[in-house]
């Protein structure tokens, strides 16, 4: 069907590959010289199948094989994770592989002014990197270009040196480039962790880690030859706790960042939201915060706060007979301003102590004008599990124009 507008999405971060229902005749797969080619090989049979909504609905990006069975020499490669994405793009972990590691996958790039799936193989294999968590970035260039950044680092360097692996679509091959980490992250804060990635104004690289901070790149540096890449560090807002987590195991703070905290290029401007003392204050006490900041990334001001209670206080809250627990894992609405979705889950603790699932849904709060709404969820329509971030809000849906046969599906608040 033709598609209906819309700019944004939230869309599921995992996603199986299913059989094409209407493919005859593809299990005749022919495989490479090796188990790498040949999963690439089938990595280049998969096509997308997005059925997209409007929030607070939730989207997916279905990946469809031709075969009915996964090949045997490719038994492991069975979904995929979205890792990033920036504008039209989306790019995609082929599993199991992630940076850092031999594991079969590799990469796929999800073109939604294309409606169309590209591959891209894993770098070539090197037990000197290990991975830093979620490390990949795609950006756009002109003309339908793009890059994609993997950061890894180099096994037991002192200090930490990073390892930078660049993918360019014009000319289909990695390059590895060698950087230090910033101070800010040597011994003994060292442990640094992506658990998200984004570009930023189209000439910088992001990853961070929302219990320390962001570590930033240019662009210019990875793709001119003899450039010499580079990060700073920008901390978080001075109001927000770092953590480390080599100790949190003697704390009570949450084991992902993501049940908390929040950060993405909105616009061309860098928002933060944070639920400030969660974990660490009763859940009456819990505000939500956004920051906001700098053009020149030098500085942060806070915008919004807004409190968990008049949550529980709203009308939708109250007439759906829900208890006051915290929500958790806050998304930023990318076109509607102080807008902040969060995920609640109804569990019920029977006289054995047993835990008992009742409900989840999807809580839309309007900071700026004090609205809140509740979405109720079946069990099919959320993720799989959210104890990491398993939702990316993406703005691929506004450059489906002229993508003809794809589901699309419009939602309105």
């Amino acid at each position: 069907m033709a598609p209906t507008s819309t700019t944004w999405v939230l869309l599921k971060r995992m996603i199986f590959i299913e059989h094409d229902a209407s493919e005859t005749g593809g299990d005749s797969f022919i495989g490479g010289k090796n188990t790498r080619d040949a999963v690439l090989a089938y990595l280049r049979t998969l096509k997308p199948d997005a059925c997209f909504a409007n929030p607070p609905e939730l989207s997916s990006l279905r990946i469809l094989r031709p075969m009915k069975f996964t090949p045997g020499i490719c038994g492991d490669v069975t979904s995929a994770y979205i890792a990033s994405g920036d504008k039209n793009l989306v790019a995609l972990f082929a599993d199991p592989y992630r940076p850092g590691t031999n594991s079969q996958g590799g990469y796929l790039i999800y073109d939604a002014s294309k409606n169309s799936l590209s591959t891209i193989p894993q770098p070539p294999c090197d037990y000197d990197r290990e991975d830093v968590g979620l490390g990949a970035v795609v950006i756009c260039l002109e003309e339908g270009a793009y890059v994609l950044v993997e950061l890894t680092k180099v096994r037991d360097s002192e200090p930490t040196v990073a390892a930078l692996y660049t993918w360019q679509s014009s000319t289909t091959e990695w390059v590895i480039k060698l950087a230090s980490f910033p101070p800010e992250l040597s011994f003994p804060n060292h442990f640094f962790r992506a658990g998200t990635c984004f570009p930023y104004r189209g000439s910088r690289l992001c990853w961070v880690d929302l219990f320390k901070g962001m570590m930033v790149c240019h662009l210019d540096a990875l793709l001119q030859d003899g450039g010499r890449p580079e990060f700073c560090f920008i901390p978080l807002p001075e109001e927000c706790p770092a953590f480390d987590r080599v100790q949190m195991s003697e704390q009570t703070y949450p084991l992902e960042a993501e049940e908390f905290r929040y950060i993405a290029c909105i616009g061309g401007v860098i928002k933060f939201v944070t639920m400030d003392g969660y974990g660490e204050r009763p859940g009456h006490e819990v505000t939500l915060t956004i920051w906001t900041l700098s053009q020149n990334l030098c500085s942060w001001k806070k915008d919004k706060v807004y409190h968990v209670r008049d949550i529980w206080k709203s009308e939708s809250h109250i007439s759906l007979g829900l208890p006051e627990v915290l929500p958790s894992f806050p998304v930023l609405s990318m076109d509607e301003e102080d807008v902040v979705y969060l995920f609640f889950t109804d569990l019920n603790v029977t006289e054995d102590g047993d835990t008992e699932f009742k409900g989840q849904c999807l809580i839309r709060v309007d900071m700026k004008h004090s609205k809140v709404s509740h979405h109720p969820k079946s069990a099919d329509e959320m993720p799989s599990q959210l104890f990491s971030s398993e939702i990316l809000a993406s703005e691929c849906t506004a450059y489906l124009q002229g993508v003809e046969d794809h589901q699309l599906k419009q939602v309105h608040l």
